[in-house]
């Protein structure tokens, strides 16, 4: 299985100290974890369809997961090799679409899952040469490309585009929550209106709880 954590350079100590171990404790080994840091700012559209164009060439598929999530108690066991599917592992009422769309669904019922998603590797790349060959082009994606960011927004148009018809998976219950209000607030987004999005289904609570009292003690030395 492989694990891939989009990062940005303000979040690498809490990969550092607090994802990757939870994932290991987990028995996630270390060479089934890829962190892709965008240590060169590119912006996390660009940095995404860069590792989408990577994953292309390669068999099997990929969770792509956020910096700033937390993993349920048994997200080692959830994520398996996967399907031919694109699995969900978060959803939020804020970003839509409906909550009540669970399971196996068809395609426009997906949710914006970029906290944890299962992507074949066929899939990903397919959808960084749409971006590359035709998006970019497209006079209407302007404002959002110069943005640098949206990429969950742009999966989902190359989906509804080009597998229109293919069934996803909305898991239940979620396999991570986002706790991007722990530390530090939202880095893409400062402008967003709600400042805090957790995860509408996720059933272990009390390890936020637990990662809060943790994080103040980091941060009271």
């Amino acid at each position: 299985m492989k694990y891939m954590i989009h990062a940005c350079p303000q979040r690498m100590w809490y990969v550092e100290e607090f994802l990757v171990p939870s994932m290991r404790d987990q028995d996630i080994r270390p060479d089934e974890i890829e962190i892709r840091c965008d240590t060169e700012g590119k912006g996390n559209l660009l940095s995404c369809m860069e590792s989408f164009r990577d994953c292309g060439e390669r068999p099997g598929g990929t969770w792509h997961m956020q910096d700033d999530v937390i993993i349920s108690r048994s997200f080692g066991a959830d994520t398996w090799a996967g399907d031919s599917l694109v699995h969900c592992g978060f959803g939020c009422r804020n970003f839509g679409p409906s909550m009540q769309e669970k399971g196996t669904v068809p395609m426009p019922f997906m949710w914006y899952s970029f906290q944890c998603i299962f992507i074949p590797n066929k899939i990903a790349g397919e959808c960084a040469e749409w971006f590359f060959d035709q998006a970019v082009r497209r006079s209407a994606y302007e404002t959002k490309i110069a943005e640098k960011r949206h990429d969950d927004w742009f999966f989902r148009q190359f989906m509804l585009e080009r597998h229109p018809d293919d069934m996803v998976v909305n898991e239940m219950p979620n396999l991570v929550d986002h706790i991007d209000y722990l530390i530090g607030g939202t880095v893409i987004n400062p402008l967003r209106r709600i400042k805090v999005n957790r995860a509408e289904f996720f059933t272990d609570g009390y390890l936020v709880e637990k990662l809060e009292r943790k994080l103040k003690e980091r941060n009271n030395g």
